[in-house]
């Protein structure tokens, strides 16, 4: 009968009314993502970096890129400033490299620009120059001709009543014999020396006779020269005394001979050492190129030949320069060696800030 279903029509009924209600549960068109024609998808996004730009530097010699010249000077006058600047203008006009001469308050400060490669070369006392050519900072290149010598040394003096034997020839200037005989004299008795911050009135002396194995009693610092040479006359204060030599003798300063007339007999010269403490030195930075190293120290050179030169050089750097001559790094061998056997601590020979 029509309306009426056979159980033979279930499963068709069934299959119908699962059907309808899938097609009501999925989504329609207004439903769906709707693409936009023409439009990509995203894509990774390349970022353009620009170069650095880095600045060629300009040549060293260079106005704009002087060869900068060190020098330790605490407390430039105007009148040693005004000769720099004039040497400034002779050395760049004489090399073709444009120069400059830079003052510093102290060794340290020269350290710090040499470390950092802002000068190029320095003017050096004898234990600046110890101190920077051990950490590899500077080669000596020329040394200054003071009162007529490029290097001093020390002698040994002792008083005439004590009867030591002399090993020193006044007539050459010159020890007969090497320190160990001469010193050997000395053995347990008690020095006069200048100072623990003096090279020649302490540490080279003492040096002589540590390199003899000759000890001594405690000795007495006098703080001059002088001072020690007058303490020897009278007696009783110390046994021998230890003062610089070759760029002059003591004994003969005003300070002594006008009071002590007969101090060049009365307190003969027992030795003498060879020239170990070198001048003023000017010395190179070790990558410094060979030709502006060169036409630079000639320039140097051939000013300092000139009384103009000489009096310049004198004035700027605070020294009295007789001249220039050409030097090496050999001529610290010796004081290097006296210095390594007391153990000296060059940092300490500093003046204080």
């Amino acid at each position: 009968m029509p309306g009426k279903f056979s159980k033979h029509d279930y499963p068709i009924v069934l299959i119908l009314c699962i059907s309808l209600l899938l097609a009501a549960c999925s989504p329609g068109p207004a439903s769906r993502p709707t693409e936009v024609a023409g439009t990509p998808a995203p894509a990774n996004l390349a970022i353009s970096v620009l170069p650095t730009y880095t600045p060629t530097p300009l040549p060293l010699g260079s106005t704009e890129n002087p060869l900068r010249i060190g020098i330790v000077l605490p407390s430039p006058s105007v009148e040693s400033e005004a000769a720099l600047r004039s040497l400034n203008q002779a050395i760049s006009g004489m090399s073709n490299f444009a120069v400059q001469f830079q003052p510093f308050a102290s060794y340290i400060d020269m350290e710090n620009a040499l470390q950092r490669k802002l000068i190029q070369m320095a003017w050096t006392q004898p234990v600046e120059y110890l101190l920077a050519s051990e950490k590899g900072l500077l080669y000596a290149a020329l040394v200054t001709n003071h009162l007529g010598v490029t290097a001093y040394g020390v002698q040994f003096v002792g008083n005439a009543a004590s009867n030591f034997a002399l090993y020193f020839d006044a007539g050459t200037n010159r020890s007969t014999s090497e320190a160990p005989t001469a010193l050997a004299q000395f053995s347990g008795l008690r020095p006069c020396f200048l100072s623990t911050n003096s090279l020649s009135g302490y540490w080279v002396p003492l040096g002589y006779l540590k390199a003899a194995n000759v000890g001594n009693q405690a000795p007495v610092f006098t703080y001059s020269h002088s001072a020690s040479l007058r303490a020897l006359y009278i007696t009783g204060i110390c046994d021998y005394a230890a003062t610089y030599a070759i760029s002059g003798d003591p004994r003969t300063s005003s300070a002594v001979i006008v009071d002590l007339g007969d101090a060049l007999s009365q307190l003969p010269v027992i030795w003498i050492s060879p020239p170990v403490i070198p001048n003023l030195v000017l010395a190179s930075a070790p990558d410094l190129d060979a030709a502006i190293l060169n036409r630079v120290t000639e320039a140097l050179l051939a000013f300092s030949q000139t009384e103009q030169g000489r009096a310049e050089l004198s004035l700027g750097l605070n020294y009295e320069i007789s001249g220039l001559e050409a030097f090496t790094d050999s001529g610290f061998t010796e004081l290097r060696a006296l210095l390594a056997g007391v153990n000296l601590s060059l940092s300490s020979l500093l003046p204080a800030p």
